[in-house]
């Protein structure tokens, strides 16, 4: 699911969220029509919430109230569960994170196993979807290899259920030529 910023005024939210809210702040580090990939869904003061990886990501995404986007590819990720978390709150998100307790905050101390699974899925995720801002494209070379156009390095195509691919010698990100949404 990706979801584009809208506004990122704490003034533009309604009070249940504000007065619970302690920043020195009075804007979220997002970007104003810049599009994020949302790694999981929850509910906190009656709102739905968005983890993303801000303009502040170093090691972990944070929560940003839904209020501050709109959905730009509602399609849902292939690594989310559901799961009712603590006080029966919803949850949608990675598998490790939606059943072990205290997931997210061991990320947040940058637990390294943790981290690590959170990177690991962070990668897949953002080649999951295609990605607007992107325009490189990357070439066929014949049935099963791709070709960078920056590096002209080639490896063998993950085939097409991703949007994206990542070269592996410039880690270039780019459109995969082969991607169906079917």
């Amino acid at each position: 699911m990706k979801a584009v910023c809208v506004t990122n005024k704490v003034s533009m939210l309604p009070r249940e969220i504000t007065q619970n809210y302690s920043s020195s702040s009075d804007l979220f580090s997002i970007l104003i029509e810049k599009e994020y990939t949302v790694y999981a869904i929850t509910e906190f003061f009656g709102h739905i919430w968005y983890c993303i990886c801000d303009e502040d990501y170093s090691s972990y995404p944070m929560w940003h109230p839904a209020l501050l986007f709109q959905v730009s590819d509602n399609r849902l990720s292939r690594y989310w569960v559901f799961s009712l978390k603590e006080s029966s709150r919803p949850f949608i998100g990675l598998r490790e994170w939606a059943i072990e307790k205290g997931f997210y905050d061991r990320l947040t101390d940058w637990k390294k196993r943790e981290t690590d699974i959170f990177n690991k899925y962070k990668e897949e995720m953002d080649l999951e979807f295609p990605d607007k801002l992107i325009k490189t494209i990357a070439e066929i070379g014949d049935t099963k290899w791709l070709i960078c156009p920056t590096c002209l390095d080639a490896w063998e195509s993950p085939g097409n259920r991703d949007g994206m691919v990542r070269c592996p010698k410039c880690r270039q990100m780019m459109h995969n030529p082969r991607y169906s949404s079917d």
